[in-house]
């Protein structure tokens, strides 16, 4: 699946652009990149690259993986299902925090009602 994918290089959208330096230089989490030092190979900030990561899942369905030794791209069915356990997580624990806020605006309510 992953070996199929048809990156080329200097697309002029950014995203592509990661994406395949990424594919070609950061193939598997043992050659993640440091994120500093990937914003700074393509001249952008941080924050944008972030952005541009979620993108390049969302919008293109280009898997792109991270560990606390950077991004990657994943080698493997295994590595993309890490990253897929990653959000999964991600997701629970962001539910989790909603539902507790919601619970505090709740009993807050019932509170001055009572």
């Amino acid at each position: 699946m992953i070996e199929q994918l048809q990156l080329q290089p200097t697309t002029k959208d950014l995203k592509k652009d990661i994406a395949y330096f990424l594919r070609n230089y950061c193939y598997g989490k043992e050659n993640a990149i440091r994120m500093k030092k990937l914003a700074r190979r393509f001249n952008i900030s941080t924050r944008e690259l972030r952005d541009l990561r979620r993108k390049i899942l969302l919008e293109d369905g280009i898997p792109v993986g991270s560990t606390t030794k950077g991004y990657y791209f994943p080698k493997d069915d295994n590595e993309i299902m890490e990253i897929a356990r990653y959000y999964e997580n991600l997701g629970i624990k962001a539910f989790a925090i909603w539902r507790k806020l919601l619970s505090i605006i709740e009993n807050k309510y019932q509170r001055n009602i009572v």
